[in-house]
């Protein structure tokens, strides 16, 4: 039988958008001639059960959260939405969230047989989920199927789909990829995952430094908005259709202590040319975008605005940047003119101490330069911050939220996110504790053969003190 790929994107993910790796994955099937085509189960999973359990106004509300109306102007709809899902979760499966399943089970699991007896329980997504898959799968026919799992909150619905397809497909090869597998699985031994899936992809197949999606097999229609704040920042991540490209690969620093800087897909940074960029946008329905990269490089960020100003490109974009000082007026006036609405980046603990000591490459005074560029031309700013960071004091902690709060009432930063440092095995901080006054304390797992994920560790401090 002649190979044909069918690309899936289990429950349970936002609903606004398609998560965009089955779509770089199959434009870059496209152009190698790999037989292949995509489904976003998610999203219909998601809308079948909203339907399901809500009331006769349903199919009418999720029919205005996915029109062009105002954002504003979809906060009621979005609030009729999320109680439908509050229910489902109180009343029929306390493992349901709105965008994700069993995330908190997930996050940190060593033993694969929590997530077994998860997969195996009956659920909430079960039905719908077999529905679509078994709907896909005689659409298709395929002879792989590959499955992308990108966070905690899709294990479980990726691990269900592999059982149901060993079940009824047996004959069809099964594969999982994605951000969970290429951080978590790294180190997996134990043989029980294999009864759903005859290969991990630890690393993307795709050698390119740029590859432009390819949106065959989905339907835009079907994704909704969820306006839950009147902060426009803070709202683009759950409204409004993004087409999400990947404008360079890795993370041109890519030097940062408390990142996995030693894994392919942040330590090998490749820079494509602009004019592909662009082409890929001017060849999509959708003119607005999201670059989803680390951190979009200034260089070529530079020539992607050029590039959009020189073929008179209508254009909305934003994406993720490092506030460093390659981001001079001149620069953030060009992003501006060419479409860019809204950059996110990293303050950190915003501790000129800290910053050094993770290396980030920026002062704060630096970074505040960079601020002021970006409103003077009206881009607005999300900024992720970090507590909890090894060394630092509660003293150091008040300061900078003292400090976020001045930039927030300056008009520097429309809205922020404080993270709890989270010590990740591939860090140089794993590598390296001694040097951030610390002790790893996670013990070595129990069975050398029975590993499943492995990715956050616990520490102390070395001098006793707690974290």
């Amino acid at each position: 039988m002649k190979r044909k790929i069918l690309l899936l994107t289990p429950p349970l993910l936002q609903t606004n958008t398609p998560y965009p790796a089955t779509m770089h994955l199959l434009g870059w099937m496209d152009a190698h001639g790999i037989a292949a085509e995509q489904r976003d189960l998610s999203i219909k999973v998601v809308r079948d059960l909203l339907l399901e359990f809500g009331d006769d106004t349903t199919d009418e509300l999720l029919e205005f959260l996915s029109g062009s109306a105002p954002p504003e102007t979809k906060r009621e709809a979005s609030a009729a939405i999320e109680d439908i899902a509050l229910r489902i979760r109180d009343e029929v499966d306390v493992e349901f969230g709105f965008a994700r399943y069993a995330e908190h089970l997930c996050q940190r699991v060593d033993d694969f047989g929590v997530v077994e007896k998860l997969v195996r329980r009956r659920s909430v997504i079960d039905r719908p989920l077999a529905k679509h898959l078994d709907e896909a799968m005689a659409e298709v026919k395929p002879t792989e199927v590959w499955i992308t799992c990108p966070f905690p909150g899709t294990l479980v619905g990726a691990f269900k789909i592999a059982r149901r397809l060993k079940r009824k497909y047996p004959k069809v090869k099964t594969c999982l990829g994605g951000g969970y597998v290429n951080t978590e699985l790294r180190e997996m031994t134990d043989r029980r995952p294999l009864r759903y899936f005859d290969e991990f992809q630890l690393d993307s197949p795709i050698e390119e430094p740029f590859v432009a999606p390819c949106y065959r097999g989905i339907d835009w229609s079907e994704y909704f908005d969820i306006v839950e704040t009147d902060n426009f920042m803070t709202s683009l991540w759950t409204s409004g259709k993004w087409v999400k490209l990947v404008m360079a690969q890795g993370c041109y620093w890519h030097r940062c202590t408390f990142c996995d800087v030693c894994l392919p897909y942040i330590g090998e940074f490749r820079m494509p040319s602009a004019a592909a960029i662009v082409d890929a946008i001017e060849a999509q329905s959708v003119r607005r975008v999201h670059f989803v990269d680390e951190a979009m490089p200034p260089k070529l960020i530079r020539e992607v605005a050029e590039e959009i100003l020189r073929r008179g490109l209508e254009v909305e974009w934003w994406g993720n940047i490092r506030f460093d000082s390659a981001f001079t007026p001149t620069l953030v006036r060009l992003m501006a003119k060419s479409g860019c609405i809204a950059v996110s980046g990293g303050l950190e603990c915003a501790n000129d101490r800290l910053l050094a000591l993770m290396k980030k490459g920026i002062t704060l005074t630096s970074a505040e330069k960079v601020l002021r560029s970006f409103r003077r031309y009206g881009i607005y700013v999300h900024a992720y911050l970090m507590y909890d960071f090894p060394t630092e004091t509660k003293k150091e902690q008040r300061e900078a939220e003292r400090y976020v709060k001045r930039l927030a009432r300056e008009g520097l930063i429309q809205s922020c996110f404080w993270h709890r440092f989270a010590l990740t095995v591939h860090s140089p901080i794993a590598a390296h504790p001694e040097d951030f006054g610390i002790v790893v304390t996670t013990p070595p797992p129990r069975r050398a053969d029975r590993v499943f994920a492995r990715n956050e560790l616990d520490y102390e401090y070395a001098t006793g003190g707690t974290k």
